[in-house]
């Protein structure tokens, strides 16, 4: 159907008729402007593409969907279980967003008296737009890119704003909520962290949802500016309800001796698309990519990484390790390029996947495209079940056969769930596995 003649969803007309907001930065405004325009003529991502090799694009359009609001007695109660990941739910730094209300479940006095702003993006559009614009228009993350990003700018309009400053070390870790919305509607935040030179922070991005019914959409960008010498761990923990897509584009920019590291934790949802993108710019930066997922009945979980090389002496490791049941299907597509200039890198890439259904399908394609002559680069990918020979000694110990598939599937993700950086989240992730492995 020509997009001449097709119906546009609600969310669709509400993009046709978009006023600029008086109150936003001239900037932000003609982004979002610019960004509408780029999703009405943009196509959507070729499958052709290799990026795209496995995903399905078309999962994460905005038909008949709509603009979402809050929740329905949205209160905060919801998100006491995730407040309890924190370990100290009463002095962390714990934002929550649904729609346009943004509730602060917890303060923590150190944080701010140690100069770390957390904010949603709206103050930080209005209290900080000086600070926010060199990075956004960075080109990190370009909306031009394809219709899907496209329209995560053309929607958004809140999000989170974190700021470390030069020289400090956030106490305490910092937590963001973002809900999925209500049926039948699009959420589209955007998490912007900048970590100023010799900076240490530790943030968690906690996706939540409770639908069940009929589809929504999530649409969400992380962006990370790891400047000289600083160090930024970003958790994600993604626990969606049974009826939700989602489609989540982290990208970090890492500076001078400037460390990163993204874990990335993926349960629940429909259909899930996890697009991680490390940018070494100056000698020394280090990367880390991480990632662990649990898939069950008919759920769909597409990956595509990128470790990109531009700079001499810089380190990059992946681990993506995953668990698939009953008919689910999870795939992943990454690659490592290196420029160059960008002699003496040290890169590797590894995908690792559990197979523990006859129905279930798991695919994987790591590259690697290398233009300078004085590297060390690897990928690597195994697909296998839980090996007959481990649970044969188990079970003759005393352990159950579901047990010890189990623990041995928990021992697998194990790798990547040991790389959260605090105790309650670890085992979160964990008992979670443990419970559902049957």
């Amino acid at each position: 159907m020509s997009t001449a003649h097709k119906v546009l969803s609600p969310i669709e007309l509400k993009l046709k008729t978009w006023q600029p907001n008086p109150d936003i930065p001239e900037w932000f405004t003609q982004m979002r402007g610019e960004a509408r325009n780029a999703y009405f003529d943009l196509p959507l991502p070729d499958r052709s593409d290799e990026s795209w090799h496995y995903g399905d694009p078309q999962r994460f359009m905005l038909d008949r969907l709509d603009i979402a609001h809050a929740m329905p007695g949205f209160n905060g109660i919801s998100y006491e279980r995730i407040c309890g990941l924190t370990g100290r739910p009463n002095r962390v730094a714990c934002l929550s967003m649904v729609g346009d209300n943004v509730a602060e479940i917890s303060s923590s006095m150190p944080l701010r008296d140690a100069g770390v702003a957390v904010m949603s993006l709206r103050q930080a559009l209005a209290l900080r737009a000086f600070q926010l614009e060199p990075y956004w228009t960075s080109g990190l993350v370009r909306f031009d890119r394809d219709k899907l990003l496209a329209s995560h700018y053309a929607l958004i309009d809140n999000g989170f704003f974190v700021h470390v400053p030069k020289d400090t070390r956030a106490p305490e870790p910092i937590h963001l909520i973002m809900e999925s919305g209500e049926p039948g509607t699009a959420v589209s935040p955007h998490v912007l962290i900048i970590a100023e030179p010799r900076s240490q922070a530790d943030v968690f991005v906690h996706y939540l949802g409770r639908n069940e019914s009929t589809r929504n959409l999530q649409l969400g960008v992380i962006q990370s500016h790891v400047n000289d010498e600083a160090q930024l761990t970003v958790t994600k923990i993604e626990h969606l309800g049974s009826r939700t897509d989602a489609l989540t584009h982290e990208a970090a920019e890492i500076g001078r001796e400037g460390s990163y590291k993204s874990v990335a934790v993926h349960f629940g949802g429909h259909h899930i698309r996890h697009e991680a993108v490390a940018h070494l710019l100056k000698p020394g930066g280090q990367a880390e990519l991480l990632g662990a997922h649990l898939l069950k009945g008919r759920q769909r979980y597409d990956f595509y990484t990128h470790q990109k090389h531009d700079a001499p002496d810089c380190h990059s490791n992946l681990l993506f390790k995953g668990a698939m049941l009953d008919s689910s299907r999870a795939s992943y597509q990454g690659s490592i390029t290196v420029a160059k200039e960008a002699q003496r890198t040290d890169a590797y890439q590894t995908n690792r996947s559990l197979v523990l259904s006859p129905q279930a399908r798991a695919d994987s394609s790591p590259q690697l495209e290398i233009e300078a002559n004085d590297v060390r680069c690897s990928h690597g990918s195994t697909i296998s079940n839980v090996g007959a020979d481990e649970l044969f000694y188990m079970q003759n110990r005393g352990i159950s056969a579901d047990r010890a598939r189990r623990l041995l599937v928990s021992g697998f993700m194990a790798e990547v769930a040991d790389q959260i950086p605090l105790s309650v989240a670890r085992n979160y992730v964990y008992n979670y596995v443990l419970e559902r492995i049957v």
